[in-house]
């Protein structure tokens, strides 16, 4: 537990990224930081990322002329990260995704605090949310817990993986998570960032990492959650799972299970457009039955989910709540189609972002 807590601290040790070969000089290879610092003539300004250990280290520096401009330029790094711009002891955090000139202004005896950030979408959205912390009154857990909600609409949920979307996730606050690894309530947060970057960032380091993060919380949280329950004698160690089929018969997901094939969960909706190709890849990986599935569809209509059941050679179930089913809470799903793994035993083993992934993991 504190090992996934320390590698997700990023406000406090960065993104511990595995690339970190330089490009070469060229302009074009390179991101720029400009600005003006009011009052800071003649202090040095120091662009900081973070090493392997996680250390901050510096990159670059610069001196602040009379007129209180500075710029530095550095190499960009190779996938999107974190830089942070040092006057002293105080802070200004920027995402750093291209070649893209960032320009801050501030003051220098209330840097870190009172500034601004131009240049990028990200930038300016990373300023607006430092500032949303900073006026939050963090003792009051009410007020916290709102504002996680708010972060989330604003910053999270149409991140398509952006740097961004990490920073925010695994900000602390001295040292207190916002978005905490170990409870419970934040692991759906999780859950829905680890998805946007296995989508939309699949090569990106920080993919794994929330990838890896977001299997264990499921597995730590369905462990200790109290949901366990016993099933002829054993203890289960994830949520059950009872629905109706296409004939109306329930079927439990733990009788399923564990008869010596691989399985799958599947939670994927029946009637999007998207869906005959999905179930044609499905099809493929089923392959006449060397894996056991089984298929929740959060369809609201109920008839048309039944006509395209009929249809599948795997066992598929449907979920009167539709999208507000509890099954996506239990297993935090953040985007579907979603795929959960278990062993030819029956033990929830693994979770899959994509039907390649699930491809290559069965």
């Amino acid at each position: 537990m504190k090992e996934i807590t320390k590698y997700l601290r990023l406000s406090v040790v960065g993104a511990a990224v595995v690339a970190t070969g330089c490009f070469t000089s060229c302009k074009k290879d390179e991101f720029k930081v400009n600005g003006n610092i009011e009052g800071g003539a003649d202090r040095s300004v120091v662009l900081e990322k973070a090493s392997f250990d996680g250390r901050w280290m510096a990159v670059d520096s610069a001196r602040v002329g009379s007129n209180g401009k500075f710029e530095i330029e550095s190499a960009r790094p190779s996938a999107p990260e974190i830089y942070r711009l040092a006057l002293g002891d105080r802070y200004i955090y920027l995402p750093v995704d291209s070649t893209e000139t960032l320009t801050v202004n501030a003051k220098a005896f209330d840097f870190g605090r009172e500034f601004t950030v131009t240049g990028s979408a990200q930038a300016e959205n990373m300023a607006n949310f430092e500032k949303e912390l900073m006026a939050l009154n963090f003792d009051n857990q009410a007020d916290r817990e709102a504002f996680k909600k708010t972060v989330y609409s604003k910053y999270l949920k149409d991140s398509r993986g952006g740097i961004l979307s990490y920073y925010v996730l695994t900000k602390t606050v001295g040292e207190t998570p916002l978005y905490d690894i170990t409870d419970e309530a934040d692991t759906k947060y999780y859950a829905a960032v680890a998805t946007a970057y296995e989508q939309f960032r699949p090569a990106d380091p920080h993919t794994r990492m929330l990838r890896q993060a977001s299997i264990d919380a499921l597995k730590r949280k369905n462990a200790a959650s109290g949901r366990k329950r016993v099933v002829e004698a054993d203890e289960m160690k994830y949520p059950e799972i009872t629905l109706p089929d296409e004939n109306g018969k329930d079927v439990k997901l733990s009788d399923v299970m564990g008869h010596g094939k691989k399985g799958v969960l599947i939670v994927s909706p029946m009637n999007e457009k998207e869906s005959p190709a999905i179930n044609k890849a499905l099809s493929d990986i089923y392959g006449g039955g060397a894996y056991t599935f089984y298929m929740v569809s959060p369809d609201g209509d109920q008839y048309a989910w039944r006509e395209a059941a009929r249809n599948l050679p795997w066992i598929t179930v449907t979920d009167p709540d539709a999208r507000n089913s509890d099954i996506i809470i239990k297993y935090n799903i953040g985007a579907l189609p979603a795929f959960f793994i278990f062993s030819p035993d029956g033990d929830l083993v693994d979770r899959a972002f994509s039907i390649d992934e699930l491809k290559q993991k069965l």
